[in-house]
């Protein structure tokens, strides 16, 4: 069993799929996933493992992406605690969800999830989708939703311990990675629609006053590693 094929019933059937394609590989990633159900935020075919449209040319992302990228969070959470995540093109809110569940269920101490996207009515989409099962996440503020330029971040909420960004950059989102803390990471898909994408983990390792000749972030603040190829929507940019 591989990425793609890994279709379930249910929740847990597509899960325990993932597991058996060793993309899901920590007990921590499985109790997440089988935390929150795909069925509350897709409309249609929730346990394909395959993209779905949420309306206006936007999708979710497969199942086995979701999953990759919350195993790469996971060994960078694991035993912290007063975390602070931001999820870049929050959608249907289902990764925002997860993280929710984990910020909450799993870690200790005041954990924070933010959710943003430029498009209101996915904002809209999010919050409904965790009503349905997950409002408590919304009621007790471990996660906050809201309107947002994903390739400027959330400033006011920054340095986060975590960034997760669910649509493609066409090159890389200076302004976000600054808002990693020392020890964060990002994990990003970049590639323009016409060219390869790639996902990528972003680690910021240290923090400098010194910016490079063209202003912009030090490069060697920062560990980058190309994950896998991709296929993403494009990161969209404020009209």
């Amino acid at each position: 069993m591989r990425a793609w094929t890994c279709h379930g019933r249910n929740q847990k059937e597509l899960v325990e799929r993932l597991c058996q394609a060793s993309i899901i590989k920590t007990p921590v990633v499985k109790q997440v996933m089988e935390m929150v159900d795909r069925g509350n935020y897709v409309p249609q075919n929730p346990y394909r493992d395959a993209p779905q449209a949420i309306g206006k040319g936007q999708t979710i992302s497969a199942p086995h992406m979701h999953a990759y990228a919350l195993e790469e969070f996971a060994p960078h959470l694991k035993g912290k605690d007063n975390l602070k995540v931001l999820d870049v093109g929050s959608g249907s809110g289902y990764l925002t969800a997860a993280l929710g569940r984990w910020c909450s269920s799993i870690l200790s101490g005041t954990n924070k999830v933010f959710g943003i996207d430029v498009q209101p009515y996915l904002v809209d989409q999010t919050i409904n989708n965790m009503r349905k099962a997950d409002g408590d996440l919304l009621d007790s503020g471990v996660v906050k939703v809201s309107v947002g330029d994903g390739w400027k971040g959330l400033k006011e909420a920054a340095p986060f311990d975590a960034i997760h960004v669910g649509a493609a950059a066409d090159g890389m989102p200076f302004e976000l990675a600054s808002q990693l803390k020392e020890g964060g990471v990002m994990i990003i898909p970049i590639g323009s629609q016409s060219e390869v994408q790639s996902l990528y983990k972003i680690e910021r390792m240290k923090v400098s006053e010194e910016m490079d000749a063209d202003g912009k972030l030090n490069p060697d603040d920062f560990k980058v590693t190309t994950l896998l190829g991709v296929r993403y929507v494009p990161l969209v940019r404020p009209e």
